[in-house]
């Protein structure tokens, strides 16, 4: 994620980047030429800071960082609350918290964002023209973040999921890996633009290609058989939310 959003800001801003992976560092350096990599002492100088590390190694690097008192803090950690970092910074730190998502990495991601006690209203505003570098933004309460990371922060492997099974039964059919994956991803993809452009939502499209007593329906009447799929999909988002709060900080 801290790639993507690399990817998504240098472009047009000089990005400084704070990394202590040698192999890291020579990477970025040779894909990034626009951007500035510096020790941890950059900080002390930004005005805006993003956290993009793993949410074990946070409590650690903020006792090290010399962060600037009145610098905009945005984190996209998954689990750490804006109290956890009010706690560890002090002060009235202006936390803007984030819930990005994979398809971030081609700019094409869904980001919850949500401001802490002492982020102002300019604060989220900055926060979400930088996560727009990188997809859409939905401005939400904190008590819904843990939400937003069931639906779409984890959302991904949900449709990830689908595909690798929908893979499978195509090649029971007779069709090759290649073959199945031309017709399953370009079916995919065509359902998804076409949904997000069409003016009907997705149990209307869905009821349109439904035809009454033929194939589809022989299909669908195997998913809705006792409700099934969506008594599975909630079961499993609601794991997805719970899990989120279990590792809330």
């Amino acid at each position: 994620m801290g790639e993507a959003l690399i990817k998504g800001l240098y472009a047009k801003y000089t990005v400084h980047v704070c990394e202590t992976n040698d192999a890291r560092i020579k990477y970025l350096k040779a894909k990034y030429k626009g951007i500035v990599l510096g020790d941890l002492k950059v900080v002390q100088t930004a005005s805006i800071i993003i956290l993009a590390i793993k949410p074990q190694d946070m409590e650690a690097l903020l006792m090290q960082i010399p962060v600037e008192k009145n610098a905009l803090i945005i984190s996209i950690a998954a689990g750490l609350t804006t109290k956890f970092f009010e706690k560890n910074l002090g002060g009235k730190a202006r936390i803007i918290r984030c819930m990005p998502n994979m398809p971030a990495l081609i700019g094409e991601g869904i980001t919850g964002i949500c401001q802490g006690r002492f982020a102002t209203t300019a604060d989220l505003k900055m926060a979400e023209k930088i996560l727009l570098t990188i997809g859409e933004v939905v401005i939400v309460k904190e008590s819904m973040i843990d939400a937003v990371t069931a639906v779409s922060g984890s959302g991904p492997a949900y449709v990830f999921l689908f595909v690798e099974q929908w893979m499978v039964a195509a090649q029971t059919l007779g069709f090759s890996q290649q073959e199945a994956r031309q017709l399953i991803y370009k079916t995919l993809l065509g359902s998804t633009h076409l949904l997000e452009k069409s003016e009907f939502d997705a149990a209307t499209l869905r009821a349109k290609v439904t035809s009454k007593g033929g194939t589809t329906q022989a299909a669908m009447d195997v998913f809705f058989k006792g409700n099934a799929l969506g008594k599975l999909m909630k079961e499993a988002i609601n794991a997805a939310k719970k899990r989120s709060k279990e590792l809330a900080k």
